[in-house]
């Protein structure tokens, strides 16, 4: 189903404060909001990631130095990532909504057209690690994508209700921990852009050690 409505981010025109104070608005809209019982990332690292550069801005401001200043350039780029992968998660779980949208203090932008559906992620790989109960899943990554959604499987992967929610992500990687040592685990990962929710990827199967 095509999304009438999308999260606009807005952010790249915005001062460091600013972002700071943008990054607030979000955490208080969202703690405590039904809509959205699982943000990611959680409210507690984008709160960290504001205090963050909170505390370099200032430092720029009193000091000015080069090296102030490329850590307060560094603490920017972190927190507008962050609020990027919240504004995907958004996306994804208000189907486009914007009322949720807006309950969750993003702005947003209604399409002009359809641009279509993000494509399903290539090259899913799920290999052991080093330690027991873990396995590392590694995806191409897909252009304009908000957010992943990965799902796992223990069961047979081909009846579609043994599938489960793992986590939603904003890397094309993720470390599944927590696993039943030598038990087949299964993975497919999906992509969300602006226009809604893309195929799910070719399969991953895998034991941990």
């Amino acid at each position: 189903m095509t999304i009438t409505f999308t999260v606009k981010l807005g952010l790249d025109d915005l001062t460091p404060m600013e972002v700071v104070e943008r990054g607030r608005a979000h955490v208080l809209a969202m703690t405590g909001n039904a809509l959205y019982p699982t943000p990611t990332p959680p409210l507690a690292t984008i709160t960290a990631a504001c205090d963050a550069l909170e505390v370099a801005e200032i430092a720029v401001t009193n000091n000015g130095g080069r090296q102030d200043t490329l850590i307060r350039n560094e603490r920017l780029r972190e927190l507008k990532e962050l609020i990027k992968q919240l504004g995907g998660y958004v996306q994804a779980v208000s189907g486009g909504d914007p009322e949720k949208i807006a309950s969750a203090a993003f702005p947003t932008r209604k399409l002009p057209e359809p641009a279509g559906l993000p494509p399903a992620p290539g090259n899913l790989r799920a290999r052991i690690t080093s330690l027991p109960g873990e396995l590392r899943l590694n995806w191409d990554g897909v252009k304009d994508r908000h957010i992943y959604q990965v799902e796992m499987n223990d069961a047979d992967p081909l009846v579609e209700a043994n599938w489960q929610p793992l986590e939603m992500t904003g890397k094309n990687f993720l470390t599944a921990k927590g696993l039943t040592s030598h038990r087949p685990y299964s993975f497919r990962v999906n992509a969300v852009g602006a226009d809604g929710v893309g195929p799910w990827s070719d399969i991953a199967s895998c034991k941990p050690l």
